[in-house]
Order: structure tokens, then C-alpha cells, then sequence
């Protein structure tokens, strides 16, 4: 093993009833073994537990020849990797300021620079013609008045949270004769399923599930595979020690039938996408939406960095209709792993741990030369 040149930060929210408190220790400590024979040390901390007077950070270290996690005092890192996930804006605004004084600091770099909501990332791809056609329209949900307008252009309209992730806060709204059928998951990550009999009970419904949390508007695409259940397609983009963006990996995660969402924490599962596609498609159709993937996944990250500033990886989820039509549903700055596993694709999940360290190392060699 080699010594420890360099160490990396890694900001996380705390997780209430954890030793050590924090979610990801999996991906932490795979990340920790990767860093070892690169020379970095990895060391993980609730953005909280910075002491600015003395510039020290209170912070975990898993130390692999006792497999433990030992809490220790470090001097706060040049480089850190931000995966804090925020439940809820409230949450958000917790940890902002903290983050904050964090990217303010200039002897403080960021591996990359979080995504804002899903709205701004769309306005940054919709300033890139040919990636419009993969958009689906999207605005602020700012009344029901945009409900009712998107529900007379769409019929079927969702509704999600601007900020929110594994799917959770989502709601399909259908509207059925005089009623409407509105499907979704909770903000717990449950799923519901109800029929409102009036226009005022749905306006009235949709104002407690919202609340005070910013949501979007789109409309609601039947994005099902031939037996029923709903898909999408998970791209893992990422930096190389060359910083450049390579696709490290790609796979299908399936729902259940009947539910709304595909994602893993909602009990979806992972499949290998060519065989997916090769099954639900014909196989002209199966290689053109092979081609939009690929084409997304080398055109999306360059134009969201050239709006939005340095990126370490993103992951796009992309949905393919029964005509075979691709969309882009979402590009998340703080992308999983484990979809990798599922699909028992180990070596891609491996290439996706090493690629932030090759990358870290890159940045950590170009800060001691005097440029970054």
C-alpha cells in the first residue's frame, strides 16, 4: 500500500442512528480502498463538524487493516467530494450555509459543483438545440391553474419535487370523466393510489401533498415496458484521470406492475439495457435508441458543465416510450451505484468507484503544481 500523499474530503449529511452517522459506508469504503493504492486518504464528515478558528474537521476514516471506521481530527482537506442528499428543502436549508463557507473558502476546491433543481438543469439543456427534442416540457408548478392548462395539453400530467430524489413526492395526475386518478409514492417513498370525484377535491388534495416544497410540471408519458411495468434507463457518466467524460456504464431499472416509478429504493430492479431493449424493441428500433444513449451521454455533461461549472459525474436517467421515442427524465450530480451490482456488472461497478480517485488524483497533482 502506498503512503498517503493526498487526502480527500468527502461531505455528507448525517444520518440519525448510524456508527459511523452517515449513509453510503459501502461506496465509502470501496472509494477508501481505491484511494489507499493512489496515495489518498479519504476522510468522510458532516460539513458541521468544520472548526474554522483552528481549521481542523472532526471526521471519519475507515482504516481496512481492522475494518473499522475511526473518528479522528484532520486538518480540512484542499479537495472534497460533496454527496450530501437532501431529503427535503428543509434539509437543504440546514446544511446550505455550511456548504457554503465550505466552496467559499479559497483553499477549499470541490471535485465538482452540485446540480440545482431539475427546472435549471432543464433551462441549461433546452440552450442546446440539439438536445431538445430529448426534453420533455417542463415549468414550474406555481398554481393549479398550471395543472388544469397542463392537464388540457397533456391529459395526463406528473408532478414531482424540483429538488427531490429516488423518486419520492411523485404523482401522476389522469384525469377520468368527471375524476380524476392520481398515483404516486409518498414522501416516506410509499406508494398511493386514489380516485378524487370533483376538480375542488383534487386542487384541495394536491395542495396538501405539495405544501410549501418547490414542484415541476410535465407531462406524464406511458413509459412501460411489453409486460406492463414501468423502466428507465440509468446512464453513469463520469471524469477520467484525464478529465475527460467517459460512460462508464448503463442499466435498465424496472418497477413493479402497477407502480408508478422504476427506482431501486422504491423496490425496482436492474437489467442489463441491451438485453432489455432487445426484448421490448425490434431490433432497428433496439439500435436507434442505443444510438440516442450514447449520443446523450457524450453531449448532456458537456453542455450542463459549460452553463453550470466543473462536474465530477452525473447520472441521466432516460425513458423510452412504446414507440421507441428517448427522453430525458433527469441528470443528477450525486448518482448510485448499486445498479451495477444488481445487474452483477462488478467491473463497472469498480470502474465507478475509480474513476473519482484518477480524477481527485489528477486535481490534487494540478493544485501542488500551482493550477488546478
Amino acid at each position: 500500500m502506498k503512503s498517503s500523499a493526498y487526502t480527500l474530503g468527502v461531505v455528507t449529511c448525517r444520518s440519525a442512528g448510524r456508527t459511523p452517522p452517515f449513509s453510503e459506508t459501502g461506496y465509502f469504503k470501496d472509494l477508501t480502498v481505491e484511494g489507499d493504492s493512489a496515495g489518498i486518504q479519504l476522510i468522510i464528515f458532516p460539513p458541521m463538524n468544520v472548526n474554522w478558528k483552528n481549521r481542523q474537521v472532526t471526521a471519519w476514516r475507515y482504516h481496512q487493516p481492522v475494518r473499522r471506521w475511526l473518528k479522528e481530527k484532520h486538518p480540512i482537506p484542499q479537495l472534497i467530494y460533496d454527496r450530501c442528499y437532501y431529503t427535503d428543502t428543509t434539509h437543504y436549508r440546514t446544511y446550505k450555509p455550511y456548504i457554503d463557507r465550505l466552496r467559499q473558502d479559497p483553499s477549499v476546491h470541490l471535485l465538482g459543483k452540485p446540480l440545482g433543481g431539475k427546472l435549471q438543469t432543464h433551462l441549461m439543456l433546452q440552450k442546446s438545440p440539439p438536445l431538445s427534442p430529448y426534453l420533455l416540457p417542463t415549468k414550474k408548478f406555481g398554481s393549479t391553474t398550471d395543472l388544469i392548462s397542463g392537464m388540457k395539453l397533456y391529459t395526463s400530467v406528473l408532478i414531482k419535487p424540483n429538488g427531490g430524489s429516488h423518486g419520492k413526492g411523485v404523482a401522476a395526475i389522469t384525469p377520468r370523466g368527471r375524476s380524476f386518478r392520481v398515483r404516486g409514492r409518498s414522501r416516506s417513498n410509499r406508494p398511493f393510489h386514489l380516485i378524487l370525484h370533483s376538480g375542488s377535491s383534487l386542487i384541495h388534495w394536491v395542495g396538501r401533498f405539495i405544501g410549501q416544497t418547490p414542484y415541476i410540471i410535465q407531462p406524464f408519458l406511458n413509459l412501460r415496458s411489453m409486460d406492463g411495468r414501468p423502466f428507465d434507463i440509468r446512464i453513469l457518466v463520469q471524469k477520467n484521470g484525464e478529465g475527460k467524460w467517459v460512460t462508464t456504464g448503463t442499466a435498465v431499472r424496472t418497477g413493479r406492475p402497477g407502480s408508478l416509478t422504476s427506482n431501486l429504493h422504491g423496490g425496482g430492479h436492474a437489467e442489463n439495457t441491451e438485453k432489455f431493449l432487445r426484448k421490448n424493441y425490434s431490433p432497428e428500433k433496439a439500435k436507434d435508441i442505443l444510438q440516442s444513449i450514447q449520443y446523450l451521454a457524450e453531449n448532456v455533461p458537456i453542455q450542463i458543465e459549460q452553463e453550470h461549472g466543473r462536474l465530477l459525474e452525473l447520472g441521466l436517467d432516460v425513458g423510452v416510450d412504446r414507440q421507441g421515442n428517448v427522453w430525458l427524465l433527469e441528470a443528477n450530480s450525486k448518482p448510485g451505484r448499486s445498479v451495477f451490482l444488481q445487474t452483477g456488472e462488478r467491473e463497472v461497478r469498480r470502474q465507478s468507484v475509480r474513476l473519482p480517485i484518477q480524477y481527485a488524483l489528477t486535481l490534487f497533482k494540478g493544485l501542488t503544481g500551482g493550477s488546478l
